[in-house]
C-alpha cells in the first residue's frame, strides 16, 4: 500500500485541503479534503511511503503503524484509530490516490 501522489496540505479552518505535488501530480485532477485527524493519518502514510522500508511492509504493517501513531497523537483507544485509520484509507482509495 502506498499514495500514488505527495501532497501539499493547506488549512482552511477545520479542514485541511490536499492538492497533489510532484512528477505525477498532473494525473490528479483534484483535492481532498480531510479533518484533523485525517491530515495526521496522510502525512504519516506520506511518510511511510517515502521511507526505505515502505515496499517491505505489509497492508497490514502499515495499517498498524499508522494505528499506533493515532493512538500515540490522539487520547484514543486503539479499536477506535484503527476505524479512523480504515475510514481514511477507504477514502483515499475512492479518490484514486492509493495503491
Amino acid at each position: 500500500m502506498r499514495l500514488l501522489y505527495s501532497f501539499r496540505f493547506q488549512q482552511i479552518g477545520d479542514t485541511w485541503l490536499a492538492s497533489a505535488v510532484g512528477q505525477n501530480a498532473h494525473l490528479f485532477n483534484g483535492v481532498l479534503q480531510l479533518n484533523e485527524v485525517g491530515h495526521f493519518i496522510v502525512s504519516q502514510l506520506d511518510q511511510i511511503t517515502q521511507s526505505a522500508s515502505a515496499e517491505q511492509c505489509s497492508e497490514p504493517q502499515i495499517i498498524d503503524r499508522l494505528t499506533t501513531a493515532l493512538t500515540h497523537e490522539y487520547e484514543v483507544d486503539e479499536p477506535t484509530a484503527r476505524q479512523a485509520v480504515q475510514q481514511v484509507l477507504n477514502y483515499l482509495q475512492a479518490e484514486g490516490v492509493l495503491q
